[in-house]
């Protein structure tokens, strides 16, 4: 798991270091917005944590920013009225906003939440690509089936076995077996 840390204190950076090394997390540490845009193209995190008030931008767009493109979640730190300007919007985004000052423990519980909640939704988009593939599988079956029944006097279920067979006997997947008919019966 990789995380990247964006903020503009060498302290700073080495206590979120010494949190997530604990929990075996590599880290990428940056000290300003531009750095972390560019560590973020190079390469995809798992987490991030920003620490606010950076250098050259206050850090909650690059949080919400780092969480629309990249699809991870991510933690940030600031004080109190900053964090209230912002945690609608970046809980929005899918990251959490944690008021200074933050023990150590408050942080590591965090990261661990917010990794959880990270792989739940990985596997969820996992899982909807799959579901979208089998959709779009389906679709071109039945259109399919349609062109068998209009080109061949075909009913529904002798078309569904024809395919059904021929994906067997050609070993090749319905999809395929779909494609294959609807350029010869479509044309």
């Amino acid at each position: 798991m990789d995380a990247l840390i964006v903020a503009d204190t060498t302290k700073m950076q080495f206590a979120i270091s010494d949190v997530l090394n604990r929990v075996k997390i590599d880290c990428t540490v940056c000290s300003n917005a531009a750095e972390a845009r560019r560590a973020a193209l190079v390469r995809p995190f798992d987490i991030f944590i920003i620490n606010g008030g950076l250098s050259d931008e206050q850090g909650n767009e690059l949080a919400a920013f780092l969480a629309d493109s990249f699809d991870c979640g991510g933690i940030y730190i600031d004080d109190y009225v900053k964090v209230d300007m912002f945690s609608d919007d970046l809980g929005e985004c899918g990251v959490v906003s944690l008021i200074r000052p933050i023990t150590k423990s408050t942080l590591a519980e965090t990261v661990r939440i917010v990794t959880v909640a990270n792989a739940r939704v990985r596997a969820l988009k996992e899982q909807n690509e799959k579901l979208n593939a089998k959709l779009d599988d389906l679709k071109y079956i039945s259109r399919a089936k349609i062109a068998l029944m209009h080109s061949l006097g075909y009913s529904e279920e002798q078309a569904h076995k024809f395919i059904e067979k021929k994906s067997m006997d050609m070993r090749m997947s319905r999809r395929k077996v779909a494609m294959d008919i609807l350029k010869t019966y479509e044309a």
